[in-house]
């Protein structure tokens, strides 16, 4: 088997990817290669170009970065049942980790993932893409796209155009009237949030649900009602403290293993699929791919 290591240098600690070189050139009998991801999005090519390049050969992935990295990984594979994907965590949120709770901290030992098991697990599909982790729009996707826009305040630090980017998404931004079709019917209005997660966490710290499981088919979505101001940071809080029960009222949840989002007027909007932004989307049709992924774990870790 070749391991393939692709290194998102941006992500983490600035001696990342050189203490990871390091780290692999120790290894006894590992056959490998590694290489650097040169911009957002270049994972997705550059994976088509390793499995042509390598064609025949069994290979398996590590993604040696975070959430966004991984979610543009994917994305490069034509049938994701076909290969082996290992999670080397270094960015912001790994949220799709937490969901092995205590085990979590064994996928930052890659040692531990090469001489990983192999299991099953399901992931996002829609017509946009795949995702691992979550599918959403709403004040997540307005978050991302004004964190572009305060870029240049990062002189003043690099969370500083996140936390401008969330109180503007919170107080500012403006709830749309969408459309949301689910298994269980459908929902009609104006909303502050919809998702559709694979995993039980989201942005790092809100729970969106307190027990789900990655390999039976179903995902867990909430619908956030017409919030503002106040009332959606209490929102938010309450997710963050897996309040879940505070304010019910202000949302719908459940299972499901299909969504289908669009804006009842028709205009374009926003998506986020596991920290990435999509532009431009007309109607978003997603569902849970029933154990279509084959996830490296450290050996005798399970969901």
């Amino acid at each position: 088997m070749t391991h393939i290591f692709m290194v998102n240098p941006f992500a983490g600690a600035q001696t990342f990817a050189d203490d990871l070189r390091t780290k692999l050139s120790t290894i006894k009998g590992l056959d490998y290669f590694v290489f650097n991801i040169r911009y957002a999005g270049y994972e997705t090519a550059l994976v088509k170009k390793i499995q042509h390049i390598f064609e025949g050969e069994k290979l398996r992935f590590y993604c040696c970065g975070g959430s966004g990295t991984m979610r543009n990984m994917l994305n490069g594979f034509e049938d994701l049942s076909e290969t082996e994907i290992a999670f080397f965590p270094c960015g912001l949120t790994n949220d799709f980790l937490k969901m092995f709770g205590k085990e979590e901290k064994r996928f930052h030992d890659i040692e531990e993932l090469i001489d990983g098991d192999v299991i099953q697990v399901d992931y996002i599909k829609s017509n946009y893409g795949v995702s691992l982790n979550s599918l959403s729009t709403g004040l997540d996707s307005n978050c991302l796209v004004k964190m572009n826009d305060f870029r240049v305040m990062r002189m003043f630090g690099n969370d500083v155009p996140y936390m401008l980017a969330t109180l503007y998404s919170i107080f500012v931004s403006k709830n749309k009237e969408y459309e949301v079709i689910l298994d269980n019917g459908i929902e009609i209005g104006k909303f502050t949030e919809i998702f559709i997660g694979n995993g039980r966490v989201f942005g790092g710290n809100m729970y969106f649900a307190e027990e789900t499981c990655v390999d039976d088919g179903r995902g867990f979505y909430r619908v956030i009602g017409d919030r503002n101001g106040f009332k959606r940071l209490q929102v938010l809080l309450a997710l963050i403290g897996k309040k879940y029960d505070k304010y019910s009222s202000m949302m719908t949840m459940g299972e499901c293993s299909k969504i289908r989002i669009r804006r009842t007027d028709g205009s374009l909007f926003e998506l986020n699929q596991d920290g990435d932004i999509i532009n431009g989307v007309e109607v978003c049709e997603a569902e849970i791919v029933h154990k279509g992924l084959n996830l490296v774990v450290p050996k005798g870790v399970r969901v």
